[in-house]
């Protein structure tokens, strides 16, 4: 009796699990991977093209009107506000903050209006304000043309991926940048979603595949045996057996039709040699 480590059996369902776990590894890794990528590229890409359109709503000569915190509630800072506001609408799910900033002389971010009051009224973020984890890099990018942060990046308020765009005035000269945030948690959630979904899919596929292995492998073993079997029998002389019933097609049914023609040999010299003895008895 063949040991079950070393059953055919044992070897194939063994064999293919692996084969299977390897290829459904990496498959999930690849997948994972570029749907990921594909998430982050098309909120640049929602970032990009948001910051653009935004920028291109705000009066770059009414920016210029603010200057210090005292002009935080003058007229150019409320119609400026009112204007972001109203291009946030109702997408704050998505949109966390809009603010337009400027650089100063000496290379610091600091902040023009702030599309963000806290629920009492009073303003978070006042005209001037230094910002002071500012990513000055990026800033000064999208002073010169619409530009997204390559990699999240975190402040007092959060971590965030953002969209920059500069903003002008009638002279065409830069009055400041606008800068909208969107929330990294929202694209998280997106991508850990995505990656769940093709992880039970997989496992779906796995245990699928698996069963089907273990099926044709156990159908396969259990015709080798019986062929096995009846070739035992033939060899302890045991011509009376039964040949198994082999449906498919294949191999093992082209090997139980040559036992039979053996069996059918044996058989038939069996007979002459029985033959034989009993006229040399007579």
């Amino acid at each position: 009796m063949v040991k079950w480590y070393n059953s055919l059996e044992t070897k194939l369902t063994v064999s293919f699990m692996v084969l299977i776990l390897l290829v459904s590894m990496s498959t999930f890794a690849f997948t994972v991977h570029e749907a990921k990528t594909a998430i982050s590229d098309q909120m640049k890409e929602e970032l990009f093209l948001t910051a653009k359109i935004m920028s291109s709503q705000i009066d770059g000569d009414l920016l210029n009107q603010i200057n210090v915190k005292e002009d935080t509630e003058n007229e150019a800072f409320m119609q400026v506000y009112q204007k972001l506001e109203d291009l946030r609408g109702d997408n704050t799910d998505i949109i966390t903050y809009v603010y337009i900033m400027r650089l100063d002389k000496e290379g610091n971010a600091r902040f023009i209006v702030d599309a963000n009051y806290l629920e009492d009224g009073i303003i978070d973020v006042y005209a001037d304000q230094l910002y002071e984890d500012a990513p000055i890099e990026d800033i000064s990018m999208g002073m010169l043309e619409p530009y997204v942060s390559g990699e999240p990046y975190t402040d007092e308020w959060g971590t965030f991926m953002t969209g920059y765009s500069p903003i002008y005035d009638s002279n065409g000269d830069i009055a400041g940048v606008l800068g909208v945030d969107f929330d990294i948690a929202t694209v998280k959630e997106k991508q850990d979603f995505l990656s769940s979904l093709v992880y039970y899919i997989l496992i779906g596929s796995i245990l699928a595949a698996s069963s089907v292995i273990m099926y044709f492998s156990r159908t396969i073993i259990k015709d080798l045996n019986s062929i096995t079997q009846v070739a035992r029998s033939i060899s302890n002389g045991e011509l009376n057996v039964d040949l198994p019933t082999i449906r498919s097609k294949s191999e093992i049914y082209e090997l139980n039709e040559g036992m039979r023609s053996v069996l059918a040999v044996v058989e038939f010299l069996t007979d002459e040699i029985d033959g034989k003895s009993k006229e040399g008895d007579q």
